[in-house]
């Protein structure tokens, strides 16, 4: 099969929690047909990562040197097949700016709850497109978003970004186990 799952990190600046995302689930997912890229909903051109967001992705083992924010910008999200951002900002940029579909958005830590573990039989993409669906059934609209947020660590001590880059590597690594198995 030729088609891949594609997925989509969205953060605000693209410098710290959705390159951290991108790079865990690059490595947790590697062998399944998926693809994975990250955005900031603000521009701030092709700026480095934070300092802290490159220190906290050593601590796990990640290299983020290389990496580079983009912009999200209109219709980039179209095709995705998951977008997972970290505050109700970022779904709603996603949707509203990006053209990513809603039923497709959700926060990262809203969503590995709604996931059951994972089926067997069909292929990565047809089964992992099914959860997804499975899971926005499942989604209760009226909740606060405030409970599954990941807040932003700008600015924050330097423990903040540590503890924010451990959250993101445990949800992710559950995410691609549900996701795939």
């Amino acid at each position: 099969m030729d088609e891949r799952l594609q997925v989509a990190f969205v953060c605000t600046g693209n410098r710290a929690r959705s390159p951290l995302a991108e790079a865990l689930y690059r490595r947790y997912s590697e062998g399944f047909e998926t693809d994975v890229t990250s955005y900031g909903t603000s521009d701030v051109g092709a700026a480095p990562p934070l300092s802290q967001a490159l220190e906290a992705g050593a601590a796990l083992g990640i290299d983020l040197s290389g990496h580079r924010a983009r912009p999200l910008r209109r219709g980039d999200l179209a095709g995705a097949d998951l977008v997972l951002g970290f505050e109700a900002f970022h779904q709603a940029v996603a949707v509203i700016d990006a053209g990513a579909a809603a039923a497709k958005t959700f926060l990262l830590a809203e969503l590995v709850p709604l996931l059951d573990e994972p089926s067997l039989g069909g292929d990565d993409v047809t089964r992992t497109r099914a959860a997804v669906s499975l899971a926005d059934s499942r989604r209760i609209r009226t909740r606060p978003a405030e409970a599954a947020s990941l807040g932003d660590p700008l600015g924050q001590p330097e423990e903040v970004m540590f503890r924010s880059a451990r959250q993101i590597d445990e949800l992710v690594r559950e995410l691609v186990r549900k996701l795939f198995g």
